[in-house]
């Protein structure tokens, strides 16, 4: 098994997708964490003197700030699959277009390694944010324009954790399809 066999680039993408998913899963369940104490953390009033308390609190700001970028890196990680994919195609139509599969092969390899260490960063990232937010117990009591603040970001950061879930879900599929039939796969030159 050379670095450009195809056999290389079939084991690395499963590597990457067992990598992919299980950085997926701590993601969910970080941000579905995050997510449900955010939303609970409201206590939505029509008082128009409480209504004037905004962002102040340093506790709220921070933790208005950490959310934000575990929702980026969530999403980060969501469209990672749709990058790898669209590299693939990339490559797959440079095989169409005449290039020795052989270089493709190792393109493909370096791609894949690039996309299981993107993997790795976001979810670390993810999880240093998390980290970050474990006192959102002290935020139960937030009102006003800060409650409704946090409340919109935790719904981001659920429907950002829901369709992370929905491409896990594909990852599952797609990695269930190739192991499937990875001995048929395995006796091709080159895959597009």
């Amino acid at each position: 098994m050379t670095l450009s066999s195809s056999s290389t680039y079939i084991y690395t993408y499963v590597i990457f997708a067992v990598v992919y998913l299980a950085s997926s899963v701590a993601f969910v369940v970080n941000a579905v964490r995050v997510s449900t104490a955010l939303s609970r953390a409201h206590e939505l009033t029509d008082n128009p003197e409480q209504r004037r308390i905004e962002r102040s609190t340093p506790a709220v700001g921070e933790v208005i700030s950490h959310s934000q970028r575990l929702v980026d890196y969530t999403q980060l990680a969501t469209l990672l699959p749709l990058v790898y994919v669209v590299g693939s195609m990339f490559l797959g139509s440079l095989i169409l277009g005449g290039t020795h599969h052989a270089s493709v092969n190792i393109g493909w390899v370096t791609l894949t390694v690039a996309a299981t260490a993107a993997s790795v960063t976001f979810v670390v990232l993810g999880l240093r944010e998390s980290a970050k937010l474990n006192h959102l117990e002290d935020l139960a009591g937030a009102t006003g324009n800060a409650a409704d603040a946090l409340q919109r970001i935790g719904l981001r950061l659920g429907v950002s954790a829901a369709l992370l879930l929905l491409v896990a879900v594909f990852m599952t599929l797609n990695l269930y399809s190739i192991l499937s039939g990875i001995q048929g796969l395995l006796g091709v030159q080159f895959l597009i």
